[in-house]
């Protein structure tokens, strides 16, 4: 008995230490799957990749169509890790739809951003006080045709009996006649939104007048000095 107390005392330390070696080694093995996959995500996290960001704010309602005709956007590369969820890269995508909300200088365009064409996509751009109103038909020359696409901002001039003044200024173009296919909405005719206080207004000019339609820069615009004209209560102000 006292020759076999020792014999199994050595088997016990050796299996111990098999055992030891065998965990050190697991472990090893498992540190080392972790660190490769840890290596893979934050390598994958800082890979450069594509996304169109805007380039000043664009409005709720602009078509897809003319944020690309516009050039509203630039293609830029930014870390994966930063990278918003539904980032747009592709601008074939912005095609037939329109920002659902405002889209702010500097931001990524998202597809949560954008939603497509529906009936009523005119009153989805007004709210409040702001009112959509038909231009009467224009000609290249006063309505500026093709360069003036939804989305724009114009100031609106009017003629009325040998006058000539400015009527509002700043105004968002909500739909052009020369509007791109995919462009929304799709109308025959200019089509501007403006507050409820100026529509007897356009109305009363589009019949007994004309407009011109005068583009204003895509940012930093200054602001429009009112024309001089006797008929105050017509021209000037917003």
């Amino acid at each position: 008995m006292e020759n076999l107390a020792p014999s199994r005392l050595l088997k016990t330390r050796q299996g111990t230490i098999v055992v030891g070696v065998a965990a050190a080694v697991l472990a090893a093995i498992l540190l080392l799957v972790y660190l490769s996959h840890y290596r893979s995500s934050v390598k994958g996290s800082t890979e450069p990749v594509t996304v169109l960001v805007a380039k000043r704010l664009i409005p709720k309602g602009t078509s897809g169509s003319s944020i690309a005709a516009q050039n509203l956007f630039v293609v830029t590369t930014i870390p994966k890790g930063q990278l918003k969820v539904g980032a747009i890269s592709d601008p074939a995508v912005l095609q037939g739809t329109v920002t659902a909300a405002d889209v702010y200088p500097n931001q990524q365009l998202t597809t949560g951003d954008f939603t497509t064409k529906s009936v009523g996509a005119l009153a989805s751009q007004l709210s409040g006080r702001w009112r959509a109103i038909s231009l009467p038909t224009l000609d290249a020359a006063h309505g500026l045709s093709p360069d003036i696409q939804a989305g724009d901002h114009v100031d609106i001039y009017a003629q009325v009996r040998n006058v000539e003044g400015l009527v509002m200024s700043d105004v968002l173009v909500l739909a052009s006649p020369t509007a791109a296919t995919g462009s929304a909405p799709a109308s025959g005719n200019y089509i501007l939104r403006i507050p409820t206080s100026r529509a007897a207004k356009f109305a009363w000019i589009g019949e007994n007048g004309g407009y011109w339609l005068v583009l204003r820069p895509a940012s930093k615009a200054l602001p429009t000095p009112p024309s001089v004209a006797p008929t105050a209560n017509l021209f000037g102000g917003r």
